[in-house]
């Protein structure tokens, strides 16, 4: 008697699946719809990872501005000629010639 009435219950996952199947247009639309969510969900993956490496490169882009900007100014600083002649005095012992060591060439 149990299986008599197994039998009379229909199985409501299968007759889901009989219904969707049944037509194959509905049933290719079903895999349209499953194939097109997953390329969906792989695509924001991807667009998610391309801006958080945008954000890095960004981040990257201004630490090297920002490095820039100091060598200009270090650059700026050792380039005068006030800093150029120090130097030349204190560590090469130069010094300005006098009218006394100049020495005029008079080319023919």
């Amino acid at each position: 008697m149990n299986q008599k009435a197994q039998l009379r219950q229909p199985n409501l996952f299968n007759e889901i699946i009989k219904g969707l199947f049944a037509n194959k247009f509905i049933a290719f639309l079903l895999v349209l719809i499953f194939f097109s969510s997953l390329v969906l969900v792989q695509i924001t993956h991807l667009t998610r990872q391309q801006l958080i490496e945008q954000d890095k490169l960004l981040q990257q882009r201004d630490e090297l501005d920002l490095e820039w900007r100091y060598l200009i100014v270090e650059e700026e600083f050792y380039s005068q000629h006030a800093r150029i002649e120090e130097v030349a005095i204190s560590q090469l012992d130069m010094k300005r010639p006098t009218s006394k060591d100049e020495q005029v060439v008079v080319l023919p």
